[in-house]
């Protein structure tokens, strides 16, 4: 996954820092409540020094300007270390949480590399916006405040993948269902038993009917949730697992399995329309494959309502059955990593 200059959230959309913003950034930072828990940022704060930001900071992919339906409310970086600072009318609204899990989210799926942060002792705002992301202080220090002209007492922190993907769980919730990361020992045996239905195995290419245990096991281990495309995650209905939803990469294809006794309720469609866009967004996807067995028009009608498109037929692969024909679809969609 490359990195984007653009990331779009619930509430926020995270862009390019503009010349445009040069006003908004001076008058904000030229405001000691902000720039006083800012490192690096001098006071008072000028034209020249925006202009030293954006041409020797700001890097498109890595500094990112938040904008929210009023405009602009801020900025945030990424990389190898996280910082970022609000507008005051942003503060108390969870932006800052929203926009660090959007970089952290391609950050992680780009770079398995640990990231930096850290605040100076008093700015609990900014102290519980990072433990709630996952990091962990690794020690405290002293560290030079340019807006006060001193050196200030500091709270070191790090986040690794594992501890963020911890603190984070991806949950998608629908008015029915939730889809959430399966567990190995506890969920193995309801998706042997659904992926290895008579009816299910079939129509898929990797399920046996019966399922062994092991085969199972590794499927769902492979397929674990780690922050990067190529992961699987549990349809759950009313607390019972009916099924799976997954999107893998090279190419980027996306399919799904769901218990026979609850076929034709639309919970496919439901499942696949939350699971969709959000998988989207957070990987900036320009394109998804998907495909069906041609006895299977249910998913077919699926696909369509989602607008996939046919783009051709081939032959697949099914453990359970052979050599099968299926339908291949194409999902288009704008680039987002410009």
């Amino acid at each position: 996954m490359t990195l984007r200059a653009q990331l779009q959230t619930a509430r926020l959309r995270l862009r390019p820092v503009a010349a445009s913003d040069e006003a908004a950034v001076v008058a904000y930072l030229n405001d000691l409540a902000i720039s006083h828990w800012l490192a690096r940022v001098p006071y008072p704060y000028t034209p020249a020094d925006f202009d030293e930001f954006t041409t020797q900071t700001a890097y498109p992919g890595e500094t990112f300007a938040i904008d929210d339906a009023q405009g602009f409310v801020g900025m945030i970086g990424a990389g190898f270390e996280l910082g970022y600072w609000l507008a005051p009318r942003a503060h108390g609204q969870g932006y800052a949480t929203e926009a660090a899990r959007a970089v952290l989210d391609m950050q992680f799926a780009h770079d398995e590399s640990t990231v930096a942060a850290g605040y100076f002792e008093g700015n609990a705002p900014s102290a519980r916006v990072l433990a709630k992301l996952g990091f962990v202080e690794t020690g405290r220090s002293l560290k030079h405040c340019r807006a006060l002209g001193q050196d200030c007492p500091h709270v070191d922190l790090l986040l690794t993948p594992e501890a963020y993907l911890a603190a984070n769980p991806l949950e998608i919730l629908t008015d029915r269902l939730r889809l959430a990361p399966l567990d190995i020992d506890r969920d193995w045996r309801d998706i042997a038993r659904i992926g290895g239905d008579p009816l299910v195995a079939p129509m898929t290419n990797s399920h046996l009917s019966p399922w062994p245990e092991a085969d199972v096991r590794a499927t769902l281990t492979e397929s674990q949730w780690r922050g990067r495309l190529g992961f699987r995650l549990g349809i759950w209905f009313e607390s019972k697992l009916i099924g799976a939803i997954g999107i893998w990469d090279d190419p980027v294809e996306t399919g799904y399995f769901l218990d026979p006794a609850f076929w034709g309720r639309g919970l496919a469609t439901e499942a696949m329309t939350a699971f969709l866009p959000q998988m989207i967004a957070r990987f900036g996807l320009a394109e998804v494959f998907a495909d069906h067995c041609t006895d299977n028009p249910a998913s077919g009608a699926v696909l369509r309502k989602l607008g996939f498109r046919q783009i051709g037929e081939g032959i697949g692969e099914s453990l359970a059955r052979g050599a099968v024909p299926i339908l291949i679809y194409r999902l288009d969609l704008p680039k987002v990593n410009d």
